[in-house]
């Protein structure tokens, strides 16, 4: 598990970050959201920061896609690089390529420019004056990849909550980002609608850096192989799904997936089987619940 102390610091910094935040502090509406953070994402990881209400999960979401700063809000501390350059020395298209936020609320991140799901797709790349082959090749990919190529032709304001969102998703695949920073993508979902976003994510290439927040561990264990908890502006743990999630403070704030209550509670019966790890996911409590079957015998 990585060292976490200071003042809330994750610390993974080196030559490789792809994204790196050095002692960030950062206040909003006259209070503290961010308490001198630091954290180093590298190219390729799949990383899952979990945490409440109120922990500074969004604002720190904001920051890491270059949202922030901006005009008259920033940080009253620290730094946020991509590949040790600010924010705000890249040109907007070269910031737009480089990173893509998907929100909350899907309809709050539609253009409202156009008219059908194919257009809303190739706006953002339209705006980098791309060729218009290479246009239609991205849409036609990202709408085949999100499921959408029967709602091609349909006004995205009359999409259901969950098709708007698989449009935001697509709408940011298209800009071929190399961060994909995700921030409670579920969240005003149906647990059906919200399924088909969590399979389309897992499915992406290696090669897409993918930054959750969340406040629910059950979709974060499914495709996050680094897991932060953060806590009221700082990082409390940093490291392994074992080693963040069964945390005494997670857990008492985020719960457990249901396969490591399961195993928890198995435990505290004491017939779990020493040397078997917390499963997280249920391919995992398969594999692990038949490793204590085979010890008790």
């Amino acid at each position: 598990m990585a060292s976490v102390g200071g003042r809330g610091a994750a610390r993974r910094l080196g030559p490789l970050a792809l994204i790196e935040v050095r002692d960030l502090e950062f206040h909003e509406h006259g209070r503290e959201v961010l308490s001198g953070i630091s954290l180093s994402i590298e190219e390729g990881q799949r990383v899952a920061i979990l945490g409440g209400n109120h922990s500074g999960k969004t604002a720190l979401a904001r920051w890491l896609a270059g949202w922030l700063p901006a005009q008259s809000t920033v940080a009253r501390s620290g730094s946020v690089t991509f590949q040790g350059q600010a924010w705000s020395a890249l040109p907007l298209a070269e910031r737009a390529s480089a990173v893509q936020l998907v929100g909350q609320v899907p309809f709050q991140q539609l253009s409202g420019r156009e008219f059908t799901v194919r257009d809303e797709i190739a706006f953002g790349p339209g705006n980098l004056a791309l060729d218009p082959r290479e246009i239609h090749r991205r849409v036609e990919h990202v709408m085949t990849l999100c499921g959408l190529d029967s709602l091609a032709d349909r006004d995205p304001y009359t999409l259901s909550a969950g098709e708007q969102q698989m449009v935001v998703i697509a709408n940011a695949l298209a800009m071929n980002p190399r961060v994909l920073v995700l921030d409670e993508p579920t969240a005003s979902l149906d647990p059906q609608s919200a399924e088909c976003v969590w399979r389309v994510l897992s499915g992406l290439s290696t090669c897409t850096t993918i930054v959750l927040f969340d406040v629910s561990p059950r979709a974060a264990v499914r495709m996050a192989h680094r897991f932060l908890f953060l806590r009221e502006g700082r990082f409390i743990a940093d490291g392994s799904a074992e080693d963040v999630l069964l945390h005494p403070l997670a857990i008492s704030s985020l719960g457990l997936p249901p396969t490591a209550e399961a195993a928890w509670l198995a435990k505290q019966e004491q017939v779990w089987a020493l040397g078997v790890g917390t499963p997280f996911t249920v391919d995992g409590a398969v594999t692990a619940f038949r490793e204590v079957e085979r010890a008790r015998r």
